[in-house]
């Protein structure tokens, strides 16, 4: 997972840098083969955060403009979550449709056998 970062009208601290890595390894989580692109930036009063994932092919983002660079941050990465989430179980309920089901197996044995 490779994580870039661009301040754009502000400073990007050590520690504004350390506290959204910190929060954006927890996307990793979800999916293994991750490229994201962190963007802060101020102005005046409203601080944005947004960020893109890129990874298999899909491309998600999330943007999100608060009073606090913290709240952004945190609010961007949820976004992010619930959209890697939602693609990691659409996949894997893709996968397992065709798949053959132990009940649907011994309910069609079961119906056969006594009729």
């Amino acid at each position: 997972m490779t994580i870039d970062f661009v301040g754009r009208h502000l400073e990007l601290t050590p520690e504004m840098r350390a506290y959204a890595l910190e929060k954006v390894n927890k996307l990793g989580r979800l999916v293994d083969d991750l490229d994201i692109h962190v963007t802060l930036s101020q102005e005046k009063h409203r601080k944005t955060c947004g960020i893109v994932a890129r990874g298999r092919g899909v491309v998600h983002s999330g943007e999100v403009t608060h009073d606090d660079l913290h709240q952004a941050i945190n609010e961007a990465v949820d976004i992010l979550a619930r959209q890697l989430r939602k693609q990691k179980t659409s996949r894997l309920s893709e996968r397992r449709e065709g798949a053959p089901s132990i009940r649907r197996e011994a309910a069609g044995e079961a119906k056969s056998g006594g009729v």
